[in-house]
This record gives structure tokens, sequence and C-alpha cells, in this order.
């Protein structure tokens, strides 16, 4: 992971996916929405930070004065030999807050504060423009880890998203097509952490059956599993994988999605 930045500012119907693993497919947003009726008025003349602030802030409609917390990650996401940025938003106290406003605390700490509280915004060397966010439907008390990988091209890099609902962990893989992350394919980490019923996967990547683009393999992992009443939101997972495959998926050109002929 390149170049990680940090700075904290102060001031469900389901998807069902065409590749075949529905059972692994929580709510989700497949493309950047915008979250409100303003104009894109953002103003490249101020300093980078300031302008990320403003754009965050009117974007997401953030409270006054609201603690919420940016990370950006740069990488080659496009193949013009510039870094690109991936920038992450999270909004616990957000989170926290509209529950106690709803009444509702006890029952949204039960479901892991899960609704659209993480964000990632892509921001591109070529045009020098924010996407409006995406939004990453998770439990916000865990924020989203963003990784890198050659999947669609050897000349740039597409991105990875890992994200939390309660104890379990998935996984989101946005192409970079048309210099902007098409949502492509998705598949659990783990799930049941704490629980007998934990089980764990991990991804591989492999050349592509069909296209240019890699194919993706998903195997069995085995991982350490925690006590009942232990913080899962506390502890770092230990997943070790396997040669055992459960599923190989592989890439169709035509409507950009991922499919499995097992």
């Amino acid at each position: 992971m390149k170049n990680l930045f940090y700075f904290v500012f102060l001031p469900f119907l389901l998807t069902l996916f065409l590749y075949g693993c529905t059972s692994n497919t929580p709510t989700s947003t497949e493309a950047p929405i915008k979250l409100d009726n303003q104009k894109d008025d953002d103003d490249p003349s101020l300093p980078f930070e300031q302008r990320l602030k403003q754009y965050i802030e009117r974007k997401l409609n953030t409270r006054p004065n609201e603690n919420y917390s940016v990370k950006i990650y740069e990488e080659n996401l496009n193949g013009d030999g510039k870094k690109d940025l991936i920038i992450t938003v999270n909004r616990l106290e957000n989170a926290i807050k509209t529950a106690e406003e709803k009444h509702l605390v006890s029952k949204s700490e039960v479901m892991g504060f899960f609704g659209n509280h993480n964000y990632m915004i892509y921001y591109s060397s070529i045009t020098n423009k924010f996407t409006p966010p995406f939004i990453i439907a998770s439990s916000p008390q865990r924020e989203l880890k963003i990784s890198f990988e050659h999947i669609s091209s050897e000349q740039y890099k597409d991105v990875v998203v890992d994200y939390a609902i309660r104890n379990s962990q998935f996984r989101k893989i946005y192409l970079m097509l048309d210099d902007l992350p098409f949502y492509s394919f998705q598949w659990k980490l783990y799930d049941g952490w704490g629980t007998n019923q934990l089980e764990a996967y991990c991804f591989d990547y492999g050349t592509g059956s069909y296209s240019n683009v890699k194919d993706i393999i998903i195997n069995k992992a085995t991982m350490k599993n925690i006590g009942e009443t232990d913080d899962y939101n506390a502890v770092e997972p230990e997943i070790t994988c396997t040669n055992q495959l459960v599923k190989r998926f592989f890439f169709n050109t035509q409507d950009r999605k991922y499919y499995t002929p097992n």
C-alpha cells in the first residue's frame, strides 16, 4: 500500500449479481451517486486539502463541526504515469448521533451501526476532478481498507475495497475502465467470526480465460476464531490461505461482469 496519508477534519434492495454468488452479496451501491442537488463547483485553484474538505462536506452534507476521518491512497490507476487518488471517508460519529436522534442506539449497536457511513472517492490525474462519492454500506466501526491489484491491465492497477458488516468482511473489486472505478465483483472474506459458523476465503488472480482481464480465483481459507464476547472490531483477523478451490470467475467484456462456469 503506497504513500498512505491520514487526517481528520473537525469544524436495502439486495443487488443480485450475474456471476452467481448472491449469498455473498450484501447491500451495495454499484456506481457513484450524487448525494445533493448542488452543482459541482469544485475550485481547482484552492489548496488540495481545503478543496477536498469542501468537496466532502458539500457532497456528504456533513454536520457542522462533524468529526469524520479521511484516508488518501496514491496509485497509478489510469496509465498516464501519474499518481491518482482513492479517498475514503468514515462518518462513525454521524452514525452514532443519527442513532441517538432516532432513539435507536441499542438496536443500531447490535447491527454494527450498519448504513451509509463509509464512502470512496476517486481523483483522476487526467481530469484533476473528483468522482461523486461511492457509497459502501457497511459498519462504520471499521474503516474501509483499500488495496490495489493488476487485474484489468498490467499498465495500471485496479481498486480493491474491503469493508465490514458486524462480524463479517467483504471484498469489492472496482476495475479501472475509462478512467473510472467500475464495480465488477464482490465476495466475502469471512463470515461468522466469533461463532461456530465461521468461514473464510482467499482471493487470487490468474490469466484471463476469455479476455485480457484476469480471472478471480476464490480458495477456502482457515481463520483463527475469537470468543463470543470478544470485540471483533478490535481484533485483527488471522487468515491462512489454502489451495482448495471454491470458484473461478472469468470476465465478460460485453457487460463488464464476472461469471463462473461452476
